[in-house]
């Protein structure tokens, strides 16, 4: 079934819907299972169970060792001006801190050379605090205080600090962006 882009009471709109446009990439799968864990599972507002995992060996961990912790992003396939996210984790692995950038980028890199070209430096780093709680609850984070060109995007990455997963793992049932169409820089 096609999802309609829902208005809230103050006119804000579900951004991150696939049926919109969106498409999800990870830095990291549990076991590279992308049809069982990825991304684009935790932008499925239709299937309460799906869900993306990240590997353990990608997560930096509350008490393990680790690499560099995984990164997950959100692209609109258009501008947008992001106001709100809400995440719900696996409690136990939760990523107890999340760094949101915006990038003007509607599209994913289309090849790994692609990728590699899209530094941090292409990233602008949203000045709020995005400090999960270890719970299987839906949490919401207030973006507006972050600058509107800032938050005017064609795609959000989110940084997944330390996990409170041993091994380092982070898992995400639902992640919505919610904001307003289009947007001015």
């Amino acid at each position: 079934s096609r999802h309609i882009t829902k208005p809230m009471s103050d006119n804000r709109v579900l951004l991150s819907l696939p049926s919109s446009g969106a498409t999800a990439r990870a830095t990291s799968v549990l076991n590279r299972d992308l049809k069982r864990y990825g991304p684009i599972n935790a932008l499925d507002t239709d299937n309460g169970s799906s869900c993306w995992n990240s590997d353990a060996t990608s997560g930096a961990s509350a008490g393990g060792e680790g690499g560099a912790p995984p990164t997950f992003a959100v692209y609109f396939g258009r501008t947008v001006e992001v106001e709100e996210l809400r995440l719900q984790f696996q409690g136990g692995f939760v990523a107890e801190e999340c760094i949101a950038s915006t990038s003007n980028a509607e599209r994913p890199p289309s090849s790994a050379a692609a990728a590699a070209a899209r530094t941090r430096s292409s990233w602008t780093e949203l000045d709020v605090d995005v400090l999960p709680e270890d719970t299987n609850d839906m949490q919401t984070f207030d973006l507006t205080d972050a600058p509107r060109g800032d938050r005017t995007c064609g795609s959000i990455l989110l940084r997944l600090g330390e996990s409170t997963d041993f091994y380092g793992r982070v898992t995400i049932y639902r992640l919505e962006v919610w904001g307003r169409e289009g947007g001015e820089k």
